[in-house]
């Protein structure tokens, strides 16, 4: 295991999604446009995390992120946009950082509850699915 004092990979993790998420987001301030990447883990997720709470499956914000990541990943390799391989190697990814991959709130109904409510509040379906390691793009024809 990584030694805590003298790591300095989770700083710098930390410090590349910043810089990441304000180079998308900071051209579109006022939200003129509503195709952000970085809403991955966000299109189910928010529905899935007020329908856990208060139930014994309540989730955090970041498992409930953890659980739509996982989804929009299968999502994507089911889709054809990325490979058996590259869906793994998310699932496994988020295995190692030990949040849930599912929970069994997440049913058909839920999830078609989640995709209306993401119409209606994005202006269209607007998920951010991988494309490859690395790499999304919107998609709204799910």
């Amino acid at each position: 295991a990584p030694n805590a004092t003298n790591d300095r990979a989770p700083g710098r993790v930390l410090q590349l999604s910043i810089e990441t998420m304000l180079e998308e987001l900071a051209p579109n301030l006022w939200e003129h446009s509503l195709d952000r990447l970085v809403d991955f883990g966000h299109c189910i997720g928010q529905d899935l995390e007020m329908a856990a709470l208060g139930t014994e499956h309540e989730l955090m914000h970041g498992e409930s992120v953890a659980c739509d990541m996982a989804f929009m990943a299968v999502l994507s390799e089911h889709l054809g946009l990325i490979s058996e391989a590259q869906r793994d190697r998310t699932l496994n990814m988020l295995r190692r950082c030990q949040v849930p991959l599912w929970s069994p709130v997440m049913t058909y109904d839920l999830f078609a509850e989640a995709v209306a409510n993401r119409v209606k509040n994005s202006m269209g379906q607007k998920f951010p699915l991988p494309v490859g390691i690395g790499k999304a793009r919107i998609v709204n024809d799910v």
